[in-house]
């Protein structure tokens, strides 16, 4: 017998008291996600089940009680293995959270910290996690949340992660760059690959594969993926499904929901359910 697809039990919360920080929980019996990234540094535990995944190449394989450490805008994609029914909580956390944090604990200014093992096997500190997210979804005190999203991001910080350099420059590749930009700035256009050959000043096909080595996504994939991160904010915002649908450039309500789904794991209706639990 055919498993019962489990990839409708999924909540996020948005909790004004710690702004740049969004949870979600969510359990999956088969494939939910494409390819995809986040601005934010992405802190997950697994509570049951198992995934295999790849950052930059390297295999990773994550399991019951391990903690998971993504940096931002680096592509991945975590589904459940075969046969396997994956619970996990995840935490969403702009940078400039584990930077101060950092520079709290080790007592000088730092640049975004890394993790060169994205899976870790830390019940200690995935027990307080788990206990943060509690209080999160459970609309717990603000002081209560601070304190214990502070003591959680100073361990994972200083047991797991490598120190950041401050930034002085940023070195981009141009062209790489331009369309980046060109491609933020006109979301809800039909752009096409000319177009983005002309902002690059590069052949179509070297601007394809040198955006692929930079980005890990294609131009197509990133334009959905900001779409979608738009789409996130404007849905956090409570505005009609339909009109963000318009919003963010998609043809209708049926094709953003589509999209929406691929990237997140979730409909746009469960992504909003989210909105108004706290606070």
């Amino acid at each position: 017998m055919g498993k019962t697809p489990n990839n409708t039990d999924v909540q996020f919360w948005r909790d004004p008291d710690l702004p740049g920080v969004e949870v979600r929980y969510s359990s999956y019996n088969e494939e939910a996600f494409r390819k995809h990234s986040h601005a934010a540094y992405s802190i997950g535990i697994i509570e049951s089940g198992q995934t295999t995944f790849s950052l930059e190449g390297t295999a990773f394989t994550a399991g019951a009680g391990h903690m998971v450490l993504i940096e931002p805008d680096v592509v991945h994609v975590c589904n459940p293995d075969p046969d396997s029914c994956m619970i996990y909580r995840m935490f969403y956390l702009d940078s400039s959270w584990l930077e101060a944090v950092g520079a709290e604990v080790f007592g000088r200014e730092m640049g975004p910290p890394s993790f060169p093992l994205p899976v870790v096997d830390d019940p200690e500190l995935v027990a307080h996690w788990l206990t943060l997210h509690k209080a999160i979804s459970c609309g717990g005190e603000r002081l209560e949340k601070e304190s214990l999203l502070v003591e959680g991001l100073a361990d994972v910080v200083s047991r797991h992660a490598e120190l950041g350099a401050v930034p002085t420059s940023v070195n981009h590749d141009g062209a790489v760059l331009r369309v980046k930009e060109y491609l933020a700035a006109n979301l809800s256009e039909k752009v096409s690959l000319g177009e983005l050959s002309d902002v690059a000043h590069i052949s179509r096909y070297h601007l394809l594969r040198i955006f692929q080595t930079a980005v890990g996504l294609s131009p197509h994939a990133y334009q959905n993926q900001l779409r979608v991160d738009l789409g996130k904010k404007l849905l956090a915002e409570n505005q009609p499904i339909s009109l963000v649908a318009v919003e963010t450039g998609f043809v209708d309500q049926s094709h953003f929901s589509r999209v929406f789904k691929q990237y997140t794991g979730a409909t746009p209706q469960q992504y909003q359910a989210g909105v108004g639990i706290i606070g």
